[in-house]
């Protein structure tokens, strides 16, 4: 019963958004464009801090990584 219910509120939930949105279209509109604003703004203030942030870490370089020895060869066994 529970998933049933789920769906039920859910395509009811669909209804509504759509149903919404085509009522008020013009303030979602300014809505959508008001978002992607903000939205910009947070992430240029998250890449300017990161920048910020690398360049007063100044000269730390990673430390090279070396590569392991090869295994010891096994001298070849003969079958008889």
């Amino acid at each position: 019963m529970g998933k049933v219910l789920s769906i039920l509120i859910g395509l009811i939930l669909i209804a509504l958004g759509v149903w919404g949105i085509l009522a008020w279209r013009y303030d979602v509109l300014a809505f959508i464009k008001a978002a992607i604003v903000i939205m910009a703004v947070i992430i240029g203030l998250g890449v300017f801090v990161f920048g910020v942030s690398e360049l007063r870490a100044g000269g730390e370089e990673p430390a090279a990584i070396e590569t392991p020895p090869p295994p010891p060869e096994t001298p070849a066994s003969t079958s008889s």
